[in-house]
């Protein structure tokens, strides 16, 4: 314990005394650089003197008493100012409404000759007696527009009542009438679908007429025999190459009774000694 207090106290006292120095040394510089910068001033202006300034020109003189004036202006402003609320404070308000009331009944008395409190008077009176006036003509007007509105409401029920019976008719019209229009809509429909119906039926008797005749020609041209033969049968000596191919072509498919053997021998066969009138893969 004893050598860290030691310890610490003399690095705080060496550090102290540097510090110190340091700032002593900072002191003396700034002190120094102070002094060299006056002496350097004053040999300037030994040397070369500071030149004397130039008179004001016009417009600067012009300004100077603009500005000397427009001082002078804000100053009598302010003194009418404070004046102003000088008086105001001073002055006793109750005394100027005694005077102002004295002369306006002088005033009064000598245009009107009377003094206001008869006029006062006289016009209170005339206010009475015109306020009973309007509220008589108020009840009046009252109980008028109450008789009127009351007639009104009378009629206006009794023409609401007319009216009501009025739409019951014109609705019931209106339901018939479309009823009516209803039934002749469903019978036209009807009519209309017995002769879609008819044409439908004679369209494909006609179309039935046409596929007979078209397979009939088709028969004819691919060999077909007639009496006594099944559909599809053809005679396949009686043909052509030609029409032997496509008698194969659209023949119905029917199962390969064939042996392995045989099939394998047919798809081997050598081109110049194949029947090509046997369609290949049938």
């Amino acid at each position: 314990m004893g050598f860290v207090t030691g310890f610490t106290g003399g690095a705080t006292l060496t550090l102290s005394i540097a510090y110190l120095s340091v700032l002593a040394h900072q002191r003396n510089r700034e002190e120094q650089g102070r002094s060299l910068r006056a002496q350097a001033l004053a040999i300037q202006s030994l040397i070369d003197p500071i030149p004397q300034p130039l008179p004001p020109t016009r417009s600067e003189v012009a300004a100077a008493k603009r500005a000397e004036a427009i001082e002078v202006v804000k100053d009598r402003w302010n003194d009418e100012i404070e004046n102003a609320v000088r008086w105001v404070q001073r002055t006793d308000w109750e005394d100027v409404r005694e005077g102002l009331e004295g002369t306006i009944a002088s005033l009064w008395s000598t245009a009107f000759g009377e003094s206001m409190q008869d006029s006062a008077a006289k016009v209170q009176t005339g206010l009475e007696a015109g306020a009973k006036r309007a509220k008589a003509g108020a009840e009046s007007a009252a109980s008028k527009i109450k008789a009127q509105a009351k007639g009104a409401f009378e009629q206006a029920k009794a023409e609401e009542e007319d009216f009501a019976a009025k739409v019951k008719d014109n609705a019931l019209q209106a339901r018939l009438a479309a009823w009516r229009e209803a039934q002749r809509a469903e019978k036209q429909v009807c009519e209309k679908a017995v002769e879609a119906e008819a044409a439908v039926k004679s369209a494909l008797e006609k179309s039935k007429e046409k596929a007979t005749e078209a397979v009939g020609k088709a028969r004819s041209a691919v060999g077909l025999t007639g009496e006594g033969t099944a559909l599809g049968h053809v005679d396949l000596a009686a043909l052509n190459p030609v029409q032997k191919a496509l008698d194969q072509r659209f023949e119905r498919p029917s199962g390969d009774r064939r042996s392995v053997a045989e099939v394998l021998k047919q798809r081997y066969t050598r081109l110049d000694k194949r029947d090509n009138t046997v369609l290949r893969g049938l």
